[in-house]
């Protein structure tokens, strides 16, 4: 028997499914509950029991700002929508806005979360729902625990949360500062789709954690996100010694659209200038115009397009000119730049799509020449403050540069404001995951500053394929970035490919006294050298920068096309044109030709670089998200949350 709640709270024993025995007190079994649209669903959520399932009606938006409350027991209570089973995806199929169709909605009437946890909430899965944006994309949409010094005490984060094929997202005309904050342990975020996380002048998550211990899995989602699609650390955690620790991170697909490096807004088209039949007080002569379309991109910030081209008047004395374009889409006001032909200065606003200039004066100032309002956009996978993170089997794309250089992998240990002396990045797996169209590969840091932070340390980079890295898209088209001495840093069994001078460039300290990196290795890697290979602050390629840099490093078993064997340690090969050694390099195919004894030129006997035959295949797989049973990970057994 199923419940639906309005304003009540819970119902009789007889109306949950509670079996009442006449010989002892009432035994409590699991109910379904359901909450028709317009029902009260925070009732619903404080009246839950452990093992309760409260079903959602389908295509009904409930309005608000949700909690999860906290409830004794071990047993999860489960929000969904009232569908049935057969009609949704699958356990190991992502969801998609057009498998989320029917899916009840749960919204924030304004800037607040539309779902957050109170503290010590535990239990609570999440599956089948949409949420859409705050209002003007502001804070976040789901948070997971506390990021605030309100969160100051391991007992008071959330724990064992599940987000299980939800669709989440900010709007498409005013984005969203962060879609999930995940500040809780044993959190899960799955199957899910996290889109339109996007900001202007502010860093934008899909997924970002800072005050929460893990462990975290995020496992078959879609992160769409300007800023960092996935982020941990960057804010100091409230709580004291606080690190995220063991996180897997694996078989999802982090990217952006390619369409967010374009302005936001459109410029106004068929722009005219004409005589006004109306009279004026201009001058006999010609008249320069050009317009510019705004209106707000989110969080109280109004954005503007590129100014359209100059359209030109001329009339006799007495006259004005009427200036008029096509509409822009969302547009809310239109600038009008004009007079001065090639140098306008002073502008008039306008709501309309015309303006009669009669000689009146505007507002002084210069035509905009750069390009419109971009999404601000920085990265597609930062830690900043983690232990013990896998991260496998993803596919990351599309990032260029913008407000940071365009390293799409950041792995850089963070003090944000000084409080954080114990921040680190350490013990991190980054395992067969593809990485491609992208400014440049990875960046990686030892040590913060100015603030001081602890150093990084155990990262072990193994089996990546990593291709298109240009510098068509602003960076510098480097594969690696590492300085400010890291320590113990592995890369093994990875297929770079990219366009810049430098495969990778070490920096730190001075040239007199640099910053050694101890522990490094480099083996068994294969791509093309091109001009520096590997590189140095004040260094020259392979020998110097060892020395400066590397100084007892193992550099071995590696395919560097193109390079000088004079320059680096004896068992690495430099011959073979790179094109003619892989499959096809034009269609993205990175396979060693059959014929080739790279093959067999690992220090370990097998190929250098990635496996590819293995990694290509699985790239449409990840995309989709649509799981084949090989790749469907059993649940772990042995996550225990100590309290």
């Amino acid at each position: 028997m199923d419940t639906f709640f309005s304003s009540a709270g819970r119902h009789s024993c007889a109306s949950v499914l509670l079996v009442c025995s006449l010989a002892g007190p009432p035994v409590a079994r699991a109910a379904v509950v359901t909450v028709p649209a317009g029902g009260n669903l925070q009732a619903a959520l404080d009246a839950a029991q452990p093992g309760d399932e409260i079903r959602l009606a389908p295509g009904a938006t409930f309005t608000g700002n949700f909690t999860l409350p906290v409830k004794a027991g071990d047993t999860m209570i489960t929000v969904r929508s009232d569908l049935p089973d057969a009609t949704l995806p699958g356990d190991a199929d992502r969801v998609t806005p057009a498998t989320a169709a029917s899916f009840a909605r749960i919204m924030s009437p304004n800037n607040a979360a539309a779902l957050h946890t109170v503290a010590g909430a535990h239990h609570w899965r999440l599956m089948f729902l949409e949420f859409p944006g705050t209002t003007l994309g502001y804070g976040d949409i789901i948070q997971l625990g506390d990021g605030s010094s309100a969160q100051t005490l391991p007992a008071q984060v959330p724990h064992d949360i599940v987000l299980d094929h939800v669709y989440v997202h900010g709007s498409p005309l005013y984005g969203q500062k962060r879609c999930i904050a995940m500040n809780g342990a044993a959190v899960t975020i799955r199957n899910s789709h996290v889109s339109d996380c996007k900001a202007v002048g502010f860093d934008a998550q899909a997924i970002g954690g800072w005050n929460g211990p893990g462990p975290l899995l995020v496992e078959n989602n879609y992160l769409e996100a300007a800023g960092e699609n996935f982020l941990l650390g960057g804010s100091d955690p409230p709580i004291p010694n606080l690190v995220t620790a063991d996180v897997v991170v694996r078989y999802n697909y982090m990217a952006r659209p390619m369409s967010w490096r374009d302005p936001i807004i459109p410029p106004p088209a068929v722009v005219t200038a004409i005589a006004a039949s109306s009279p004026g007080t201009l001058p006999a002569g010609t008249y320069g115009y050009r317009v510019i379309a705004r209106r707000p991109v989110g969080m109280g910030t109004t954005g503007q397009s590129t100014a359209a081209a100059e359209v030109p008047a001329t009339v006799g004395a007495g006259s004005a000119v009427t200036v008029s374009w096509t509409p822009v889409p969302d547009a809310t006001e239109y600038r009008v730049y004009g007079r001065t032909p090639g140098g306008e200065n002073q502008y008039w606003s306008v709501t309309g799509t015309s303006f009669v200039d009669t000689g009146a004066a505007g507002t002084p100032a210069a035509v905009p020449t750069g390009q419109g309002t971009v999404w601000q956009v920085k990265n597609l996978f930062e830690l900043k403050n983690a232990r013990r993170v896998r991260v496998e089997y993803n596919v990351f794309e599309n990032n260029w540069k913008e407000a940071q250089p365009g390293f799409a992998i950041v792995l850089t240990p963070r003090n944000q404001d000084g409080a954080c002396t114990w921040c680190v990045v350490e013990d991190v797996d980054f395992t067969h995951n593809i990485l491609r169209n992208t400014a440049s590969g990875f960046n990686i840091s030892g040590y913060d500053s100015p603030h001081v932070s602890q150093q990084t340390n155990g990262l072990r980079i193994r089996d990546n394929l990593v291709y298109g890295v240009r510098q068509s898209l602003g960076g510098a088209g480097w594969a690696v970035l590492i300085g400010e001495q890291p320590r113990d840093v592995s890369f093994d069994h990875n297929t770079f490919d990219f366009d810049g001078t430098t495969l990778l460039y070490a920096y730190g300290g001075t040239a007199t006294s640099p910053a050694a990196i101890a522990g490094f290795q480099y083996t068994n890697n294969a791509s093309p050298h091109n001009t520096y290979g590997i590189n140095g602050a004040s260094a020259s390629t392979g020998t110097l920068t060892f020395q400066m840099y590397f100084p007892a490093a193992v550099i071995a078993g590696n395919w560097l096309s193109g390079g000088s064997s004079s320059r680096y340690p004896s068992g690495n090969r430099f011959d073979a044109p790179f094109d003619a050694s892989i499959v096809n390099r034009a269609a993205g195919d990175y396979r060693l030709v059959t014929t080739t004894t790279l093959l067999r030129a690992a220090t370990d006997g097998g190929q250098v670089g990635a496996d590819v035959a293995k990694l290509q295949p699985l790239i449409p797989v990840l995309i989709s998200g649509q799981l084949p049973p090989s790749l469907v990970p059993r649940a772990p057994g042995n996550v225990r949350v100590i309290r």
